[in-house]
């Protein structure tokens, strides 16, 4: 159960790091880190049952964060919410997870939907891009000549926020906070968990 309840500590931080300002604490994941090493630790016996699969998953999720399709916080939180899961058996909860993180994505989107958030790109002023974290830049527009950003989504704001003309605009799109609707997962998980198998999430390391 520690493993549980210190991965749930991270990824509660992290998952409101994420909604609020779309950058998480490398720091946030330290408790998650310790309490997969003691799980993986106490289950030594089936270390290389645990560690295959998660290698496996671990390492095309951190191939994707290095060629910047996802942000390198979401490449750590899809290894550590696979680590996570591994001592009450991987394919039950990562079910769980899943489900509860597809009902979270599909209410927030559709509530961004309905404020015409999603679904299209839009420009906005600089300052209005340096001032919300939720926009993923997708071009930049300084007097009247669109230049595209590159594509890489953990270095391209990093490349707008450098502009210092002020006059310039930005088109972008909406960024779903990835690792809040993962850590909403996480933590239904341990929720469904605690109610249909207590017993179970008691006897885990």
């Amino acid at each position: 159960m520690y493993v549980q309840i210190l991965v749930a500590i991270s990824f509660i931080i992290a998952g409101y790091q994420d909604f609020r300002e779309r950058l998480v604490s490398d720091l946030v994941w330290i408790p998650a880190v310790v309490g997969v090493v003691f799980g993986l630790y106490y289950l030594r016996s089936e270390f290389l049952v645990l560690i295959i699969p998660i290698a496996l998953i671990g390492a095309i999720a951190l191939g994707a964060a290095w060629w910047g399709m996802v942000g390198e916080a979401d490449g750590i939180a899809f290894v550590l919410v696979i680590a996570g899961t591994a001592p009450a058996g991987f394919v039950p909860g990562l079910l769980e997870v899943f489900v509860v993180v597809l009902a979270a994505l599909g209410i927030h989107v559709a509530y961004l939907y309905s404020k015409g958030l999603v679904g299209k790109t839009r420009v906005i002023p600089i300052a209005e891009f340096k001032a919300q974290a939720q926009w993923i830049p997708k071009a930049l527009i300084i007097g009247g000549e669109r230049t595209e950003v590159v594509k890489d989504v953990n270095v391209s704001r990093e490349a707008v926020d450098e502009v210092k003309d002020e006059s310039a605009s930005v088109e972008v799109q909406y960024g779903v906070p990835t690792v809040a609707y993962i850590a909403a997962g996480y933590v239904g998980y341990i929720v469904i968990l605690a109610i249909l198998q207590p017993s179970a999430l008691l006897s885990l390391p």
